[in-house]
């Protein structure tokens, strides 16, 4: 009975210590964000009647991350005149128990479903951009309250390859769900979006050891199997897919990619764009009346990385 009592209590202690915190951002306050909650929402300034950008950040990192601040600072920059809701797990995010993390991301993204419902946010004008395992939550939100679209920014990979669609992000949780894979060792590569883009093939070009710029050199202690200590990998490659996304936004170039089965085939010329659309644009432009399917292109090695 002891014991039993115990779990409960460990459980709760889990449930709410993975709570997410919702800050929120608009053209009226770009810097400084409202705490939202179900209680002020409508006193705060949101806007149910326009867009909601809701960003969850991934494994390690916190809801005022620098690169998810970058995203949110282009979307004030573009003149987006809606909601921009950071989605601060960070106490379930925290590492090196992947394990644990992975886990926590699957009870934020259903509470956020469940705070979306809850407000009555118009679930057609929501979009959810996430990174890594911040991916994966919109995904659960979306199985809680089909959302109008998501963004998987690397989605992550390690506990995810073979999961069942119901654990892990899937084209069914949006209307519309698009997809950037940079890197084959921490994202999951492969097709489970409408469109899913991969840049560069697999890892990107300038994330070698000697060619990164000195803030890409940011390392992560990860605990990927729990017979063996903690290991310190280079998120280079894997935190990319955030500075793509960030740059398409503002950007008057649109990473223009090339549907295709794979990167070789794409590298020697055998794939071609849609005879009517033309070339799917990669990021916040890409469009769901593309065909579903992979897609490739290249970038610069450094910022602007996209290749007119």
């Amino acid at each position: 009975m002891f014991s039993k009592y115990v779990l409960i209590i460990g459980f709760l202690i889990k449930h709410f210590a993975c709570w997410p915190s919702f800050l929120f951002f608009s053209q009226n306050n770009p810097v400084n964000y409202v705490l939202l909650n179900s209680q002020n929402i409508r006193q705060s300034g949101f806007d149910f009647s326009k867009e909601t950008k809701f960003l969850i950040h991934g494994f390690t990192d916190d809801g005022l991350e620098e690169k998810f601040i970058k995203v949110k600072d282009s979307f004030i920059q573009s003149g987006f005149d809606g909601n921009i809701v950071s989605v601060d797990w960070k106490k379930g995010a925290q590492g090196p128990n992947y394990f644990s993390a992975a886990d926590n991301a699957e009870i934020t993204g259903k509470k956020l479903g469940e705070f979306i419902r809850e407000v009555g946010i118009n679930v057609s004008k929501v979009h959810c951009i996430g990174h890594s395992l911040g991916a994966h939550a919109c995904g659960f939100a979306g199985k809680v309250i089909k959302l109008g679209r998501i963004s998987g920014l690397d989605p992550a990979g390690p506990l995810f390859y073979n999961s069942n669609k119901e654990k892990r992000l899937d084209r069914n949780d949006a209307d519309f769900v698009d997809n950037i894979h940079t890197d084959p060792t921490f994202g999951i590569h492969t097709h489970i979006g409408h469109l899913d883009f991969f840049p560069n093939g697999r890892t990107q070009v300038g994330c070698s050891w000697f060619d990164r710029s000195v803030s890409e050199y940011k390392t992560i202690s990860i605990k990927l199997d729990p017979r063996f200590p903690e290991a310190k990998m280079s998120v280079c490659s894997h935190n990319r897919a955030v500075a793509y996304f960030a740059e398409s936004i503002i950007s008057a170039c649109r990473f223009h990619s090339i549907p295709c089965d794979d990167y070789d085939a794409f590298a020697n010329g055998r794939c071609k764009c849609d005879a009517k659309l033309g070339c799917s644009p990669m990021g916040y432009f890409a469009r769901k009346d593309f065909p579903q399917g992979t897609y490739y292109l290249d970038t610069h090695k450094r910022e602007p990385f996209c290749i007119n």
